[in-house]
Formats: structure tokens, C-alpha cells, sequence
């Protein structure tokens, strides 16, 4: 029988020894920042140029090393922080966002350690599935159904179909039936790295207010 708790046990030990890691390579700002985002929880790129006295490239700059370390989950107001480890694993919750999920825009990833954590779509599980401590993801097919191997699968980011986070990311098993659904709802078909970047790029427009 699988002992939740053991599991999340593991996981704690990786998440920390991994953030432990990055913490070092913070530089004095940005560990500053860190700092701030937990006794506020939630801060814009504006507030961080105004409290640091930094342009917007190195608010940005700093914002997206919080970003990709971890530390931090990006907003559409800026930043804020992620669920705590210990919630990571709880039954119909987001890990990423901790917004309920849905089976028709599941993501699942499993973790090296054998454990698995379900995304509410594949908005948040493009943002998760890079972390180090990932061994393999799979998502649900949206015409279908189905779950398909995310490495293999063809993404549609920013369509005007949005059922969950913005922007929307919907997964398809091929890139014929992601063309075909965006030949009618618009945005862009991607592989799975471009759909990393791609989301990334819209997020950031979308918190400078360009879209």
C-alpha cells in the first residue's frame, strides 16, 4: 500500500535540498525580493522597480529568476508565492496554482521519486514540467480525452478557448487536430519546448499590460 506521507516526506527533502541549491546563486536583490514576496505574498513588477529603485528589464530580470528556481509562481499582477510543499499532493488541487482540476484539461506529472502531481491544465504544467525533479508528464488530449505523452503531443497557446488559466494552453495528441482547432479559435501551435516559450512571452506582455 502506498504510504502518502512517506511520499511527501521524500518530496520535502528533494524540494528543499533543490531550493537550498538555487538560494545560493541569488544575488543580495533578488534573495531581498524573496524576502519581501513572503511577508507580502504577492507583489507587481511596478512595486518591485519602486521599493528596489530598478528599471522594469531588471525587475523582470529578477522576477523570472524567482521564477525558475521555484521560488516563486507568476501572477498577472507580478508575483507571488507558490503552494507549500506539503500541499502539493492533495487530491483534486492543483499542485502549480492550487486551483481544482478538471479531467479535460488534466496534467500529470511524475516526479523522480515516484510520486505524481496533477495540474489543473497545461497552462500550469508547462510552467512546472522543466523543474529538475520531473521524469515524464502526460496531459489530457483535448478533443478526446486521452492521455498523451506531452514530449509527443502538439499545444495550442492563446486561443480564445479558455476553460482555465490565462492564456489558455490546450494539449492534442498531433499537430493536425491543434491546426485544425486553431483555424477556428486562433493562437499559436507549438511543440512543447516552444510552448514553454511561447507562454512565457505571453505572460510577461500580459503583466507589462500589453495584453
Amino acid at each position: 500500500m502506498i504510504n502518502l506521507e512517506n511520499i511527501i516526506r521524500v518530496y520535502h527533502v528533494k524540494f528543499d535540498t533543490s531550493q537550498s541549491l538555487f538560494m545560493g546563486l541569488l544575488s543580495d536583490r533578488q534573495q531581498q525580493l524573496l524576502d519581501w514576496l513572503h511577508t507580502r505574498r504577492l507583489v507587481s513588477i511596478t512595486e518591485i522597480q519602486e521599493h528596489f529603485s530598478v528599471s522594469s528589464a531588471t525587475a523582470y530580470r529578477d522576477a523570472r529568476v524567482l521564477i525558475q528556481a521555484g521560488f516563486a509562481i507568476k501572477a498577472s499582477e507580478g508575483l507571488k508565492l507558490p503552494l507549500p510543499p506539503g500541499r502539493l499532493r492533495q487530491e483534486g488541487q492543483c499542485f502549480y496554482c492550487g486551483g481544482m482540476t478538471n479531467e479535460r484539461t488534466v496534467f500529470q506529472i511524475q516526479f523522480e521519486d515516484g510520486s505524481q502531481g496533477n495540474a489543473c491544465c497545461s497552462h500550469c504544467g508547462l510552467l512546472a514540467v522543466d523543474r529538475p525533479d520531473v521524469a515524464s508528464a502526460l496531459a489530457s488530449d483535448f478533443l478526446y480525452g486521452r492521455m498523451v505523452n506531452v514530449r509527443q503531443a502538439a499545444f495550442l497557446v492563446g486561443s480564445r478557448v479558455n476553460l482555465c488559466c490565462d492564456p489558455s494552453v490546450l494539449c492534442f495528441a498531433n499537430e493536425v487536430d491543434a491546426a485544425s482547432f486553431q483555424s477556428g479559435f486562433g493562437g499559436q501551435v507549438c511543440s512543447l519546448e516552444q510552448a514553454i516559450v511561447q507562454l512565457q512571452a505571453l505572460m510577461r506582455l500580459k503583466a507589462s499590460g500589453g495584453g
